[in-house]
């Protein structure tokens, strides 16, 4: 993958200049695509489908299971990073990832948020939306601070 430093045994300053060209629309291209999937998915989720967990008092779910799938899903895309791919197959599946792990948070957070408004005021409501919310938009920024980082820094 291209990168940011200088490759003096290339085309030199050209090269230096391409690379920065590639950035900047990688940052762009991530922003934009990360952005339409939060959009898309809260209108499809959170509106369109309307999805509730189950009605039953299930702790287990609220306390174990959807908190073990999300530590895991935030877990792989930290972990995962888009300059340590070394090949366009690994690359572009990284890409792949995050658009699968965004959508899936999108949706966690979605079907947690709908069960739960019955059972809060219309202040408690909003506040659990925008920490909701929140937390996906910091998702975002995450993947762009990520495609930003130059040399491993």
């Amino acid at each position: 993958m291209p990168s940011i430093v200088r490759d003096t045994a290339h085309s030199g300053e050209f090269a230096y200049k391409l690379d920065l060209i590639y950035f900047e629309r990688m940052i762009i291209f991530v922003l934009i695509r990360d952005l339409l999937i939060f959009i898309a998915g809260v209108f499809f989720f959170e509106f369109y489908l309307d999805f509730k967990l189950p009605e039953e008092s299930n702790l287990l779910l609220f306390f174990v299971a959807i908190p073990i799938i999300w530590a895991t899903m935030m877990q792989m895309w930290t972990a995962i990073s888009y300059r340590e791919q070394k090949n366009r197959v690994m690359y572009w599946a990284c890409h792949l990832m995050g658009v699968l792990l965004l959508t899936c948070s999108v949706f966690l957070i979605s079907a947690v948020l709908n069960s739960i408004e019955s059972s809060l005021s219309t202040t408690g409501n909003i506040l659990f939306h925008i920490v909701g919310w929140s937390a996906i938009l910091g998702i975002i920024f995450y993947d762009v601070v990520d495609i930003v980082r130059v040399d491993g820094s």
